[in-house]
Order: structure tokens, then sequence, then C-alpha cells
């Protein structure tokens, strides 16, 4: 963990996916906050919307478009992330969120994700209100401000990881399914 807190987004750069909320929560942000952060933004960035990102973040240093980066990259990245932020405006399972949580990364994630279902805000994880990005800064400046308790958080979005999405789970539940498929059919 550096000086700065870090926080990562992992996402074709699109509306869906909703990096224009995380910007313009960025933008909004206190000097004193920006000082304390770092922004990576992963993800094809050709689309028409990244190029308008691009242009508004070009001076902020503290916020960085990575572009498209390989599997082991996205690993390596997440294995130094403080926090992962997944603004998305819709987005059933982001599987992301799934990656961070198995490197012990709390993930800030907005309601319109299905990974909001498993997060206790607070505890294992945080949710903000899908679009508004004044909620959005509010829990980016929680995590500055508690910075101190988000390894712990990481811990505990750790288990989600381990009983609901690692290979284990996936087996487990499978087997579970299998298992009440049968007894129905007896």
């Amino acid at each position: 963990m550096g000086s700065k807190l870090t926080f990562v987004t992992i996402g074709y750069i699109e509306w869906r996916k909703g990096q224009d909320i995380l910007i313009e929560a960025i933008e909004h942000l206190s000097e004193d906050v920006l000082s304390r952060a770092e922004f990576i933004l992963i993800g094809q960035n050709t689309s028409l919307m990244a190029k308008e990102l691009k242009k508004r973040v070009e001076k902020r240093s503290n916020v960085k478009m990575a572009g498209t980066v390989s599997r082991e990259e996205v690993h390596a990245v997440l294995e130094n992330a403080d926090v992962m932020i997944c603004p998305s405006r819709e987005d059933p399972m982001p599987t992301v969120c799934a990656e961070a949580m198995m490197h012990s990364v709390p993930c800030l994630v907005s309601d319109a994700t299905g990974t909001a279902e498993y997060i206790k805000d607070g505890y294992n994880g945080l949710i903000f209100k899908s679009e508004d990005t004044k909620n959005l800064r509010e829990k980016i400046e929680w995590c500055i401000q508690n910075r101190s308790v988000l390894k712990d958080m990481g811990k505990r979005a750790f288990e989600i990881y381990r009983n609901t999405f690692s290979q284990e789970a996936f087996e487990s539940n499978l087997l579970k399914y299998v298992e009440e498929m049968i007894g129905k059919a007896e």
C-alpha cells in the first residue's frame, strides 16, 4: 500500500459501465482528498466516451486511463489496489468484483450491480446509489478517512469470494442443485 489510496476500475469504457459517473465524482472531490488518492481506469479506451473522459482527466496526475492490459497485469494491479470501484449503471454480475474480492480488495459498487446483493455496506464492501455522483464521492471520501479499516473489509470481501464465487463454492452449489433435482425426480 503506497502513500496514496489506490482505487481501480476495470471494464470496457462505455455508458453501461458508468466510468463517467466516477470521473464526475472525482471532479468534485476536495484537493485534500485528491492529494491522498489515485484512480486507475483499466479497459478498452478508444470508445467515444473514453476519448471524452481522457480529455476530462488529462490534467489530473492522479487519474490514469491505462487502456487494455493483460490478465497478468490486471492481477498485478489488484494485488496493489486498495478499493475496486464498479460504477455500473447496469451489470448483472461484474466478474471484476469477484476478482477483486479474490485479492481481498473491498468493492465500492453501485446498487445496480448484482454484486451489491452480496455486500453488507460498510462491512465487507460499500454500495452507492446508481448514477448518484454525490453518493459515490461521499463513499470515496469515507475510504480516505477510514483507510485503516479497508484491509479488514477486504478480508471480509474475500469471504464473499470464497463462499460464493470460488470454484469450490460453484461445485458445492452445483452439487446441491443436482441433488435437489434428483430428489424431486424420485
